[in-house]
């Protein structure tokens, strides 16, 4: 099965939980009730029962970058790049990877008018795609708008 610990090492194991225990339900009087216990016990020892063994565990971080709509595009063309190695598709990730937290700017020409609407970064880029691809088939400002506003109610629904 393993070593067995020996005497010495299980009595020592068992102060510690008792003084760690002890510290958790009484921090103050925690020393003292232990020194009744163990007549020989010293303030260090206590600190030394109290101390953690293990260092603390490494979390990982969050990539806050995945938040964004731009992000999954640039990770498709990321890849297209690894299978084929078109330089231009590692262009044009590294372009959204530049934008990636500025907000969307949608631009629409209607007949001698132009409108630019803009959007959160956080929207998908296929819905704002989606979008521009019917903002140009408008044919009336207010349609515009109303396209818009209904987009903007429902843009964060996924």
């Amino acid at each position: 099965m393993g070593k067995k610990f020996s005497a010495e090492r299980l009595a020592s194991l068992r102060r510690m939980r008792m003084a760690r225990r002890l510290f958790k339900k009484q921090p103050l009087f925690a020393y003292s009730l232990m020194h009744e216990a163990y007549p020989d016990y010293t303030h260090a020892q206590f600190l030394d029962d109290l101390r953690y063994r293990r260092p603390p565990k490494k979390r990982k971080g969050k990539n806050g970058i995945q938040k964004y709509g731009r992000y999954c595009r640039m990770e498709e063309l990321l890849l297209r790049y690894r299978q084929d190695g078109n330089i231009a598709h590692a262009l044009q990730a590294q372009k959204l990877r530049e934008r990636m937290a500025k907000p969307y700017r949608v631009r629409v020409t209607i007949g001698s008018c132009r409108l630019e609407y803009g959007f959160s970064p956080l929207v998908p880029i296929a819905h704002i795609e989606y979008l521009v691809e019917t903002l140009a088939r408008c044919s009336t400002e207010q349609e515009a708008d109303r396209l818009v506003q209904e987009f903007r109610e429902t843009a964060h629904i996924s």
